[in-house]
């Protein structure tokens, strides 16, 4: 189990120096827009392997004018206190970032702090999902399936690697056969491995879905499921690598690779009926925060993972329903909170166990 008890930002964003003392359980960032709010959403989700809910530049995280940003933090992990820094490292003329736990950076130390630290989020553009490009419904899953597997990014990056190493070779005027295979065939392991997890991700949360419905009788029945004509369950490796032989003229002359996982959509189906594109924005919602609750109960359930949730600007379009199901997330699970708005009534509904945080005054 872990939490984030306080949190120091220096040059970071918008903020040259901040510091927060948190509550274990639910913590309301509220003030005026462009305050920082999200900002110090995303400094929290920094604190673990990845670029965060923005999945933004290094370079771009640092207070204008200055050279790097430092994110120190206090977090209980079972009970027992961690400090953690997370800073900028200027190398090869570019940033990285860097983690060090009680100032060890040792790969045994980082892989503990990735074991112990999972977050789910919330942003506001998740209203519109279903309505949105295929790429932003492939990658709320991809975070989905990152909470409990960290070396699902890598995977991805290795994937767009070899597209890009394969375009590259088509371009030339003579093709190198032999490295062009070897390429087509390992984005042909990465591309089923992806479709894999991808596919076992949607089959956990349409289990989840249907065991909370059971429980809370929410309104709507959702089926998740993989929208791509080239994937199928007997998809192997001889017919994917087939295929990209086969795609070598066309893809030479528009680009890219017209098969593959980063051509899939995902699609929901609704009480059985219809397609979560018809859905109004409220109603959208709705669905997304049903499966952050569904991937919260697996994580916690099953993967013996304590998640933080962040979400940001939540507010908006949250009718009675959707506080239901923001309240059961947050009365079932004994862990941490982050939430933002614009005001603190926007709030009103939140039981006991609450800290808020008036952004604005900061």
């Amino acid at each position: 189990m872990a939490k984030v008890k306080a949190i120091q930002l220096n040059n970071f964003r918008n903020f040259q120096n901040l510091e927060l003392n948190l509550n274990e359980k639910t913590n309301i960032l509220f003030g005026d827009n462009g305050t920082g709010k999200t900002n110090i959403l995303e400094s929290i989700s920094l604190l673990s392997k990845g670029r965060g809910i923005r999945n933004t530049q290094i370079s771009n995280l640092i207070y204008k004018n200055e050279k790097n940003f430092l994110i120190k933090s206090i977090l209980d992990i079972n009970r027992l206190d961690y400090e953690l820094e997370v800073s900028t490292n200027y190398q090869d003329e570019k940033y990285k970032k860097k983690i060090k736990i009680n100032n060890e950076d040792s790969n045994e130390t980082l892989n503990f702090l990735n074991s112990k630290l999972s977050f789910l989020i919330f942003l506001p553009e998740m209203e519109r999902i279903f309505q949105s490009s295929p790429a932003s419904r492939r990658n709320f899953i991809d975070r989905l399936i990152f909470s409990y597997n960290k070396e699902y990014n890598t995977l991805i990056n290795k994937y767009k690697k070899n597209i890009l190493e394969r375009s590259k070779i088509l371009q030339n005027n003579i093709i190198d056969t032999n490295w062009i295979t070897i390429v087509e065939n390992e984005i042909s392991k990465l591309g089923l491995k992806i479709y894999e997890l991808r596919n076992t991700q949607l089959t956990i949360l349409n289990k989840q879905i249907k065991s909370l419905n059971k429980l809370n009788n929410y309104k709507f029945e959702i089926n998740l499921k993989i929208n791509d004509n080239f994937f199928s369950p007997s998809l192997n490796l001889e017919n994917y690598v087939s295929s990209l032989f086969n795609l070598r003229d066309l893809d030479k002359k528009m680009g890219g690779i017209k098969v593959g996982p980063h051509k899939s959509d995902i699609t929901a189906q609704i009480n059985n009926n219809f397609d979560a594109t018809q859905l109004s924005t409220g109603q959208q919602k709705t669905i997304v925060l049903i499966i952050i609750l569904a991937q919260c109960s697996y994580l916690v359930k099953e993967k013996k993972i304590s998640p933080i949730i962040l979400l940001d600007e939540i507010c908006s379009h949250l009718d009675s329903y959707n506080r239901k199901i923001l309240l059961d997330m947050i009365n079932s699970f004994d862990i941490q909170f982050f939430l933002t708005g614009t005001e603190k009534s926007l709030f009103s509904f939140m039981s006991t166990n609450v800290h808020f945080c008036n952004i604005t005054n900061l």
